[in-house]
């Protein structure tokens, strides 16, 4: 029999093998338990980084209105927070309430090494996550979008079809307010302030946007947001310097021997320095040493080439004017060019300058088809200079009908340009081609004196330069296709696409009427178009004028401001988009503040997408079924405030 020793040895060692047995699932139960509850831990601290990066972004795309800022704001907070940049993920996102407003999404990842848990799973690692959404809120003081600010004006007022959204912003009105049945006011906040309340009608036709349950309507004034603004301030007081600009002097040159190049190789005259030979059709004249060479006139006969081969950067004078009206003229080698009596082609003449310094007087007599004199008057069929150039022309600059004029290539052209004798600075005519490089060095300028006019130029195409300052001593009239370098434009006078008729064409196959992205108008209406819907406006789309889109520059000076009216009580000239002007994409504010807003004819004014409209008028009509749309959640113009912003979930 076993003894009672023996048999409690034998349960020791029973308990003992129990014990090595169990001792690591005792640790991995621990370890799991400890490192589980680290990185729980580790998720409340993610949960705390992501809701300060969900803010930050928030807060970030509410200034500067683009992903890249929203999306740098909350990197920085995960690299302050000891995390990668990697790990912090940010989105734009419907929010999860369910309001219909935007919201910043930021998600944070971060991996849990497992040590002694490793016992109890092939896991090597936990993945904590956590997630913030911050809301996006229309500025709950009712920022207005659309502001009537006249007292004793019709304030906003629809009729016909009319309609206007405004989803994330307020619509405001120094005096009335009027909605009648067929029409349409969506946005969260109305303000009035006319002595009689708002009709019945009226407020049956005020419809809250999706999400938002009920329209704040009060009767309370506004003020003009603008009023002192330093930017607008700057901004007219420019204008008085462009309004007292005048034509740059001709160019001085020595008197030349007129050379006429035609089909006898006798009896021409060169200058010092230059020699010529004729192999039938061609002239080739070529100019060797330092110069200067003084040619007078340059005439080109029927089916003449002529080349000219400059082989030193020289300084060329032309007494007299340089007309081809030949097969093709082509000036070879960068330099000075003095032309007296202008540039003048015809028939279906090519012409090309090189790079240069081009200093061009006015065409001795009537430019053909301008009706006055031109320092370039161009009816051949192409007349190219090469680029970088800089330009100044004492009279205007005349592009006919079907021809291509290229002025310049690359970003540092420089153009001063004069007025021809009827008053225009730029005259081109129906289907021609006109093309300006852009002026963008430190010394570059886009001046223009006198009228910018294409007006009668249905179905043309205008390139306008990128430069800082666009500074027209005249109005600025097109019925063609235009599109706009960024930087400001300064009209002293009018802005008038399609007044004459025209409308928008295919330029670099793409329908465009007008197109300028960055580019903020500020206008004088010194003097006003004179007569059809648009008589007696600042601004003025009109007659079937489709596909304008104005986009205003994001940073500077003049960030949000897309139209500067007149800002005198004494000039109430104000917009008009008229006759089934529509496709029309405005982002800024557009500021006549004494002048009305208006839309008839089936016109639409609207806002790209991520973009901001808002319009500040002394009165705001819309007749026969326009519409005026806005996604601005008060983030317009300098002295708008940002809408809130609020964590929900």
């Amino acid at each position: 029999m076993m003894s009672a020793f023996r048999i409690l040895r034998s349960r020791r060692g029973s308990v003992t093998v129990l014990a090595a047995t169990m001792f690591p699932v005792l640790i991995g139960m621990a370890g799991l338990a400890a490192e589980y509850g680290n990185a729980l831990l580790t998720k409340v601290k993610l949960q705390r980084v992501a809701d300060a990066a969900a803010y930050s972004g928030a807060m970030a795309y509410n200034a500067l209105n683009t992903t890249a800022a929203m999306n740098a704001a909350v990197a920085r907070v995960a690299i302050l927070n000891g995390i990668a940049s990697t790990a912090a993920v940010g989105a734009l996102v419907p929010s999860p309430n369910g309001s219909g407003n935007q919201s910043v999404l930021v998600t944070v990842t971060k991996n849990v090494p497992l040590g002694l848990s490793k016992m109890m799973t092939n896991n090597t690692q936990l993945t904590a996550t956590a997630s913030a959404y911050v809301e996006l809120r229309s500025n709950t003081n009712g920022v207005p979008c659309i502001m009537a600010l006249n007292g004793s004006g019709t304030g906003v007022t629809l009729s016909g079809s009319g309609a206007i959204s405004a989803n994330g912003c307020a619509v405001s009105s120094n005096n009335a307010l009027t909605a009648p049945n067929g029409t349409t006011i969506t946005t969260p906040v109305v303000t009035y302030n006319s002595s009689a309340a708002l009709t019945t009608t009226t407020l049956a036709n005020i419809r809250a946007p999706a999400g938002v349950a009920s329209v704040s309507i009060s009767k309370r004034s506004i003020s003009d947001p603008l009023t002192g603004s330093s930017a607008v301030a700057s901004a007219m007081s420019h204008l008085t310097s462009v309004a007292l600009m005048g034509n740059p002097a001709a160019p001085t040159t020595t008197a030349g021997t007129n050379l006429s190049l035609d089909y006898s190789a006798t009896g021409k005259t060169f200058p010092s320095g230059c020699s010529g030979a004729f192999v039938s059709p061609t002239w080739t004249i070529t100019c060797s040493n330092a110069g200067p060479f003084n040619f007078g006139g340059i005439s080109l006969g029927g089916g003449i080439n002529a080349v000219f081969n400059n082989t030193t950067s020289a300084t060329y004078n032309f007494s007299g004017a340089i007309n081809s009206s030949g097969n093709s003229l082509t000036f070879n080698g960068a330099g000075t060019y003095n032309i007296a009596q202008g540039v003048i082609t015809g028939g279906g003449t090519t012409t090309t300058f090189p790079a240069g310094t081009y200093n061009i007087g006015p065409t001795a007599s009537t430019c053909s088809g301008s009706g006055g004199t031109f320092s370039i008057c161009h009816n051949g069929s192409s007349l190219m200079f090469g680029g970088p150039s800089t330009f100044v022309t004492s009279s205007g600059i005349y592009n006919s009908g079907g021809s291509t004029l290229i002025l310049g290539s690359g970003t540092t052209n420089s153009f001063r340009i004069g007025s021809s004798s009827n008053g225009n600075g730029l005259l081109a005519g129906g289907g021609s081609n006109t093309r300006f490089g852009d002026a963008l060095g430190v010394s570059s300028l886009f001046r223009m004196t006198g009228k910018l006019n294409i007006s009668s130029g249905g179905g043309s195409c205008l390139r306008l330069p990128a430069a800082a300052d666009h500074d027209v001593n005249g109005s600025f009239s097109t019925a063609g296709g235009t599109i706009l370098g960024a930087g400001t434009y300064t009209i002293n006078g009018y802005v008038a696409l399609g007044a004459n008729g025209g409308g928008d064409v295919s330029c670099g196959n793409t329908m465009v009427g007008i197109d300028g992205t960055g580019v903020t108008f500020v206008i004088s209406a010194t003097s006003t178009i004179s007569s059809g819907t648009c008589s007696g406006t600042a601004f003025c789309s009109a007659a079937g004028y489709a596909h304008v889109t104005l986009t205003a520059p994001t940073s500077g000076t003049l960030r949000n401001l897309v139209v500067i009216g007149p800002t005198s009580s004494i000039n109430t000239a104000g917009a008009t988009f008229a006759e089934g002007s529509t496709q029309t994409s405005l982002s800024g504010m557009f500021y006549v503040p004494y002048g009305p807003f208006s839309l008839s004819g089936g016109a639409s004014v609207g806002n790209g997408s991520g973009q901001c409209l808002e319009v500040i008028a002394s009165q705001v009509t819309l007749t026969g079924g326009t519409a005026v749309a806005s996604t601005c959640t008060g983030l317009g113009g300098p002295s708008i405030a940002p809408g809130t912003i609020a964590l929900v979930q």
